[in-house]
């Protein structure tokens, strides 16, 4: 039983050019069999109308049904056996999501990171030394900076050198504070006392004792 039934035009004009009573017998069919399906029970016009429209009807009647009860069940369709599946890719407008790496994989990447930052020391030659302390105006001597380090084995106390540059500079310093303590000309040996002799005296001396010859030699002339 429905609430509404569709008259179509195809239907109207079937039954227009009829007498007033057949009309209203035919529209009555109609109607009875599409709001509750009733059939005619008698033969006659009512019937073939009926019987030209019922096809109509029922179609309409079947999609009244399958609306009420929320339309077809929808079906996932599954790929058959020799097609393949395609992977929907990223547009050029949509970012790729990384996932974030584990805590152990962040420990090992700094270690890495450690590794690379390490530089490897190389002992320089007497001339790497000598440009360096020209550059930067250290009074040093190279070549005694080297060979001083080589008999250590480029050791600074128990651990290995790492950067002689700094090393240099630090002889450099240490230089200079010796030379500061003494108040005495640089020496351009670092690893040796300069030797605290009064030039000026000695060659005073010299001459006092240079002129008591000339004396004496004079004395015996005369």
């Amino acid at each position: 039983m429905r609430d509404s039934v569709v008259f179509y035009r195809s239907f109207y004009e079937a039954i227009k050019e009829l007498p007033d009573e057949q009309f209203a017998a035919c529209v009555r069919a109609i109607m009875d069999y599409g709001l509750d399906g009733l059939e005619p029970s008698s033969a006659g016009i009512a019937k073939s109308i009926y019987l030209m429209a019922k096809p109509q009807i029922d179609a309409n009647n079947r999609r009244y049904q399958n609306g009420t009860k929320g339309g077809r069940p929808k079906t996932n369709q599954e790929p058959r056996n020799n097609q393949t599946v395609t992977k929907r890719k990223p547009n050029d407008n949509q970012s790729l999501t990384i996932p974030e790496p584990k805590e152990k994989d962040k420990e090992k990447e700094k270690d890495n990171v450690k590794d690379n930052n390490k530089k490897t020391f190389s002992p320089p030659a007497v001339g790497d030394v000598a440009e360096y302390c020209s550059q930067n105006g250290y009074k040093i001597s190279a070549e005694s900076f080297v060979d001083f380090y080589e008999s250590k084995g480029w050791m600074v106390g128990k651990n290995k050198m790492k950067d002689w540059r700094a090393a240099v500079r630090n002889w450099a310093r240490s230089q200079r504070q010796e030379l500061t303590a003494k108040g005495s000309k640089p020496n351009q040996f670092h690893n040796f006392a300069q030797r605290d002799t009064d030039y000026e005296k000695l060659v005073q001396q010299n001459l006092a004792k240079k002129l008591r010859e000339d004396m004496g030699d004079y004395g015996k002339g005369n």
